[in-house]
């Protein structure tokens, strides 16, 4: 049985909308869901970040993979679909 988180964020550096998201992880959502998301930040992990954006067609950061699915949601600017796509794991 594999151990890896379901969701994977995606991140990188100099990305306000990033930042955006993982302050609604942290303060409405109060890191409900950190135990099943691993951070995979393209500067700090770039050989882990290359892999799975090319795997899993991804084009732009912040964005979260759901792992079972192969499912991705770019659009993570409004919490409700942040919600709704975190409590599908």
């Amino acid at each position: 049985m594999s151990t890896e988180p379901p969701f994977v964020l995606f991140t990188q550096a100099a990305c306000p909308q990033c930042e955006t998201l993982k302050r609604m992880l942290a303060l409405p959502l109060r890191g409900a869901f950190d135990d099943q998301i691993e951070v995979v930040h393209r500067q700090e992990q770039p050989e882990q970040f290359e892999t799975l954006a090319e795997t899993y067609h991804l084009s732009r950061t912040p964005a979260l993979l759901h792992r079972p699915s192969g499912k991705l949601l770019l659009d993570t600017g409004g919490l409700g679909a942040v919600k709704a796509f975190l409590q599908q794991g």
